[in-house]
C-alpha cells in the first residue's frame, strides 16, 4: 500500500539536455533563506518511483538531510487517513466499461490486453487514476519487486532520526487533480504508447542523475505524455498552492521538502515562485 501511495503521488506529479553545459539550474538540491527564516531549509527534486538500480541519494542530499528536524512531501505517507484514500481511490463504483461507447471498449480491451496482459473486464473497478499509476509501473524496466520510491526512501531515514513528517497537500486533492488533468481515452493512450513511455523515464533518470532540471523539465512535459490542461493543474497550480505554505513551515524549522522534480524549473516552478516572494533560493552544488 506505501509502495501505491508513492506511484500515486508519482502520478500526480509526474504524469508523471546537454548535461555538459552546466548552469546555475544544474541541481536538484536548493537551498531556502531569508525573510525571517533562521535556519536554511532545503528543496529537493525526486523522481518518486525508479529502479533501485538507478537508485542514489548523494552526499550533498545526505548532508543537507540530516541537517534538519522536519521532512515535508507532497504528501504525508505515513499519515494513516492517507493510506485509507489511497486505498479507497485505487478503486471505482463507477466501471471503465461505462464511460466508454461500444467502439471505445473494444479499443479499450485490445491496448488492455496488448500493453498490460489484462483484459478489460479484469480492470472494469479500477479507478482511472489506478489504472495510470498501473500503467506507469508496467512501463518500468524493472519488475515491481525491483522499484524503489524516493520519498518512501525518505521517510524511512526521516523516522531513523526521528524527524517531524508532513505533507504540502493530500491523496483525494491528488486525486481530483488527476481526473482533471486526464479523460479515461487519453490515459488509454498513455497505456498505447508504453515503448514511449519507457525511454522517457530512462531519460529522466539520465536527467536526475546529471542534475540537468532544464532537461528533466522538458522531459516531463513532453505532449506526448502531459497536454497544456495537465500541465497547468498538477504543476503550475499545486506550485502556487505550496509556495504559500512552504515559507511558513521553513519559518517554523528547518525543513527538508521533497517533491517530484518537475515541480522545481521553469516560470510557474517552485523555485522561481519563492525567489518573486522575495526569499534567497540557491543551488547546492
Amino acid at each position: 500500500m506505501k509502495k501505491a501511495i508513492f506511484l500515486i503521488a508519482a502520478v500526480a506529479s509526474t504524469l508523471f539536455g546537454n548535461a555538459q553545459q552546466a548552469n546555475d539550474n544544474n541541481s536538484m538540491l536548493w537551498k531556502i533563506e531569508g525573510k525571517g527564516i533562521e535556519k536554511p531549509s532545503y528543496l529537493f527534486g525526486t523522481i518518486h518511483v525508479l529502479c533501485e538500480e538507478d537508485f542514489q541519494i548523494k552526499e550533498k542530499v545526505s548532508i543537507a538531510f540530516n541537517s534538519t528536524s522536519n521532512l515535508v512531501l507532497e504528501v504525508n505517507s505515513t499519515d494513516p487517513k492517507e493510506m485509507e484514500a489511497m486505498q479507497k481511490m485505487m478503486r471505482s463504483e463507477i466501471t471503465l466499461s461505462s464511460r466508454l461507447n461500444e467502439a471505445e471498449r473494444k479499443e479499450a480491451n485490445q491496448i488492455l490486453t496488448s500493453q498490460m496482459g489484462i483484459t478489460l473486464e479484469q480492470a472494469d473497478h479500477v479507478s482511472p487514476s489506478g489504472l495510470m499509476s498501473i500503467a506507469i509501473a508496467n512501463a518500468m524496466k524493472c519488475p515491481p519487486a525491483k522499484m524503489k520510491f524516493f520519498e518512501g526512501e525518505l521517510v524511512a531515514m526521516a523516522q531513523t532520526q526521528h524527524k517531524t513528517i508532513g505533507g504540502l497537500e493530500t491523496i483525494d486533492s491528488q486525486i481530483v487533480v488527476m481526473e482533471k488533468s486526464y479523460t479515461l481515452s487519453e490515459i488509454l493512450n498513455q497505456i498505447k504508447i508504453k515503448a514511449d513511455y519507457a525511454q522517457i523515464m530512462d531519460n529522466l533518470v539520465r536527467f536526475h542523475k546529471e542534475e540537468n532540471l532544464p532537461e528533466l523539465y522538458r522531459t516531463i512535459t513532453d505532449r506526448r505524455f502531459m497536454n497544456t490542461t495537465a500541465e497547468n493543474l498538477m504543476l503550475n497550480e499545486r506550485n502556487k498552492a505550496w509556495v504559500k505554505k512552504i515559507p511558513a513551515i521553513a519559518k517554523k524549522e528547518s525543513t527538508f521538502f521533497a517533491v517530484g522534480a518537475g515541480h522545481l524549473y521553469g516560470k510557474n516552478g517552485v523555485i522561481e515562485l519563492l525567489k518573486q516572494q522575495g526569499y534567497k533560493v540557491t543551488p547546492v552544488k
